[in-house]
């Protein structure tokens, strides 16, 4: 019976064995060339190891916190975004960089600028010429082009020099060349009442009254008058004084010593 029993185990063991070898045959297959070749290539990962991958690699966003080493050609485009201080693009005619926010040219020669925005033109010279200044250009980060910063003009002098040539004082705030006497020279008409005067004083005769004028100094103001009476001697008195009888009035006017002038 014990012999029996042993070898029934033995059997079992034997038939689970061929059992178990064949299964593992079934599930893998052994290596078609010799070590190393044909081992599985290694991850990318994030380990400290070096890593060399021939194939292309691919990503939405790359950031390098080391050294850089590039042994083939970089390709840089234009991705349209909003660009950040440091950003590099190419044009499709120039190397740009952004910078102080404008795309500034890496090689000096740049796209040309078409098209230009500039400033007022500025006061005709004595060398009948007026300038302006580009104020902005396009396309965005284009150098040079043919922007138009000067022209022709017909040159007037300013009036304070023409008023300085005809012997003249100007007052810029007034608009007003003042010169003496009571006109004005050729090419110049008044400029409303500008004026200086000095005082006057009439009258004061035998049987007449008297006044005295007020005067102003370069002011927009007609020139004072005053008003006196005017007598007729009737007779003399016992001490020999005139005897007036008043017949009427008579005005006096502020003496003009300057006249304001404009063009």
């Amino acid at each position: 019976m014990q012999k029996t029993i042993s070898k029934s185990l033995i059997l079992a063991v034997v038939l689970t064995t061929a059992l178990g070898v064949n299964y593992l045959f079934a599930a893998w297959t052994g290596p078609t060339q010799a070590p190393p070749a044909g081992n599985t290539s290694a991850p990318v990962h994030i380990g400290t190891t070096n890593q060399v991958k021939d194939g292309g690699l691919s990503l939405n966003a790359l950031s390098v916190f080391g050294g850089g080493y590039f042994q083939g050609s970089v390709q840089i485009g234009d991705s349209g975004s909003s660009p950040q201080e440091g950003t590099i693009r190419w044009t499709g005619a120039d190397f740009q960089g952004y910078m102080g926010g404008v795309w500034v040219s890496l090689t000096g020669a740049g796209l040309a600028c078409t098209s230009f925005t500039y400033s007022d033109w500025g006061e005709c010279q004595s060398n009948s010429t007026q300038t302006r200044t580009v104020t902005s250009s396009t396309p965005d980060g284009c150098v040079g082009g043919n922007p138009v910063t000067t022209q022709s003009c017909t040159y007037v002098q300013p009036l304070y020099i023409q008023c300085a040539n005809v012997g003249g004082s100007w007052i810029d705030s007034q608009g007003a060349c003042y010169l003496a006497g009571t006109s004005c020279p050729s090419g110049w008409t008044p400029n409303a009442n500008y004026s200086s005067t000095q005082v006057a004083s009439c009258g004061g005769g035998e049987c007449d009254g008297g006044c005295s004028t007020g005067s102003h100094y370069r002011q927009n103001i007609a020139r004072e008058t005053c008003s006196f009476s005017v007598g007729q001697r009737q007779g003399t008195y016992a001490d020999g004084s005139p005897v007036c009888a008043i017949t009427g009035s008579s005005g006096c006017t502020a003496t003009q010593t300057e006249i304001g002038c404009t063009k």
